[in-house]
């Protein structure tokens, strides 16, 4: 127990010196701990009093770790990992088994709720808590268990498998084919406003790549855009323009005649619909939940039109 009290410092001057070590600036290790550089600084500081060592360098390039800093990276993270698993495991001990889930708005309305709906009546001894938002998934690191994400390509420290494949093509309210010819071409499309959701992220699929894949090579720019997917399939059904439909997501407003798939083009959906966690493993329940969404109940489970 001495040697404890001799050779541990505050956990939180350790969890400080990670981010900086993983992210190489106190910047990016202060806003990814949601803390002040300041704070973050005196953290490293009070550090390496603690140890009397030197731990990190900055330099024009960023920060750079000295040999000890080197030395207590690489084994310090596991380490906070197991004492994390060890707390969160007392936190757990006695209550009813959970599992959270990150997904962003639009896929929960139009398919993930209908399933945890699913999932808990087969398994009424877990709780799913469903973490809903239009966010990169990064922003609530630590914070679920496992997310459900249209094609994602695997990040570092993610594992992920898959759901389903998944479809994209163009979509309108009926309402918009008046003013299109009997068979529109692609380029025919141009004339009306394209209507796309986060054109920076890379996990969807969008207009300029849709586009140059069936032989458009220079569109013009989408129109009018939205940080939310769930408002671009509003605005399409309100007639407002034309918007690539993910399948799963757009097969309820399909099938209650809200929207109307475009021509005979297609893509595959990249990465088609999957499930991430991290390889750290996952909790019996969150296990449970990720494999269920793979191979669910075929007596329980919801069939979406061309899924």
């Amino acid at each position: 127990m001495r040697k404890y009290r001799r050779l541990l410092p505050s956990t939180s001057r350790l969890v400080a010196f990670v981010a900086v070590a993983k992210t190489g600036s106190i910047t990016a290790a202060a806003d990814a701990l949601g803390l002040t550089q300041a704070a973050v600084s005196r953290q490293l500081r009070e550090l390496e009093d603690f140890l009397g060592q030197n731990l990190a360098n900055r330099t024009p390039k960023g920060i750079v770790l000295t040999s000890a800093g080197q030395r207590l990276i690489a084994d310090l993270p596991a380490a906070l990992d197991m004492i994390c698993d060890a707390v969160e495991a007392a936190i757990e001990e006695g209550k009813t088994p959970s599992v959270t889930v990150f997904c962003d708005h639009s896929l929960t309305t139009s398919w993930l709720n209908r399933r945890v709906m699913e999932f808990e009546g087969a398994h009424p001894g877990i709780n799913v808590q469903v973490l809903s938002s239009n966010r990169p998934p990064e922003t609530f690191a630590g914070q679920f268990d496992v997310a459900v994400l249209h094609g994602r390509p695997e990040t570092q420290g993610q594992e992920s498998w898959l759901i389903a494949p998944d479809r994209v093509f163009p979509v309108c309210a009926p309402s918009m084919l008046q003013g299109m010819p009997a068979q529109p071409s692609l380029s025919d499309l141009l004339d009306f406003t394209l209507l796309e959701f986060a054109p920076t992220r890379r996990d969807w699929l969008h207009w300029p790549d849709f586009l140059k894949a069936h032989g458009i090579g220079t569109p013009p720019k989408p129109k009018t855009t939205f940080d939310s997917y769930a408002i671009a399939i509003e605005a399409a059904r309100l007639g407002q323009g034309i918007l690539l439909g993910w399948e799963i997501v757009v097969a309820p407003h399909l099938a209650n005649g809200a929207l109307t798939s475009i021509g005979p083009w297609d893509m595959d959906a990249p990465g088609g619909l999957r499930v991430h966690f991290s390889p750290r493993g996952l909790s019996d329940p969150a296990r449970s939940f990720a494999q269920w969404l793979r191979h669910p109940d075929p007596s329980q489970s919801l069939t979406l039109p061309g899924v």
